[in-house]
């Protein structure tokens, strides 16, 4: 048993004591007599060497020591609870984080992950959206889908799918545009930026043949949620990621007029640290997943 570890009730009854600042509310938080509290918080003290509450005719209050005692008691509390809840929800189940862009999530793994729970009913995947990049020293999560060209030292990383990217643009204001779709015309509509990935108009541009400056009705954003919203609602062009688009286009939500596709390597890659990789639960996301962008439609297994 760890020495430093305090005997746990004690603990659990400071921890209300010090949200109340009342015996009796902690008494009754806990289904115990206020005399069991007393007692509980003594021995603690007593175990500790020096006092965490002050007793005046005002009631309680914390000492500075005992007050920081108090916040992290709270926080490994809620941390317990968490823990419990998560067990209890996924009883047997593995739980596997993935932490990527949120827009990728909505727009293509959310889609895909029915398939993989039912071939795969013991892994449940939780999915933490994010902007930046993954942190595997700071973040408690198993794998990451990022953005880029890869590698990453110690990241073992799998290219799940390179840039394909075309213009996108609601069909009222395609039909602006002539038949067949001319660069020359298109880029006479405002186009919608992204200030993350500010090349991507720009190389399109340059593979077209094309010069264009930065046109007043441009707009730049920061969300590629928002620019694609933008674009179904008719505000502008957008430069579409292809893989994310599949359901837009075929349902008629959005056009690809012109038939330029910019394809370069520089993709997304799902990563995990090189010393997990050979995990079960890691691995078998991994090969589903890998299996699926190389093929299209989901794998069954």
């Amino acid at each position: 048993m760890n020495p430093l570890l305090p005997p746990l009730n004690p603990l659990r009854v400071f921890e209300s004591v010090a949200r109340h600042l009342s015996f009796t509310e902690a008494a009754q938080e806990l289904h115990i007599t206020q005399g069991a509290v007393s007692h509980q918080i003594k021995a603690l003290e007593s175990w500790l060497g020096f006092a965490l509450l002050e007793r005046g005719g005002r009631g309680l209050r914390l000492t500075r020591g005992g007050e920081n005692y108090a916040a992290a008691l709270t926080q490994a509390f809620a941390q317990i609870t968490g823990a419990t809840r998560e067990l209890v929800t996924t009883g047997a189940k593995q739980v596997l984080t993935v932490r990527g862009h949120t827009t990728l999530f909505v727009r293509w793994l959310i889609p895909l992950l029915p398939a993989f729970q039912a071939a795969h009913p013991d892994i449940n995947i939780r999915l933490s959206g994010a902007v930046e990049g993954v942190d595997f020293a700071r973040e408690n999560v198993d794998m990451g889908i990022v953005y880029g060209d890869g590698p990453w030292e110690g990241l073992r990383s799998d290219l799940l799918f390179s840039d394909e990217l075309t213009p996108v643009l609601a069909p009222e204001l395609a039909r602006r545009l002539p038949t067949p779709c001319t660069t020359e015309a298109l880029l006479e509509l405002p186009l919608l930026h992204s200030n993350r990935r500010p090349q991507h108009w720009p190389d399109w541009i340059r593979l077209a043949g094309a010069q264009r400056g930065v046109a007043p009705g441009d707009v730049y954003y920061e969300d590629l949620s928002i620019i694609y919203q933008c674009a179904t609602e008719g505000l502008g062009v957008a430069l579409g990621q292809l893989r994310y688009l599949e359901r837009d286009l075929a349902q008629g939500r959005l056009v690809a007029p012109h038939p330029l596709v910019l394809r370069r390597t520089r993709g997304y890659h799902l990563v995990c640290p090189s010393a997990r990789a050979d995990e079960p639960k890691i691995a078998c996301f991994r090969a589903w997943l890998t299996t699926f962008s190389r093929t299209g439609p989901g794998p069954s297994a």
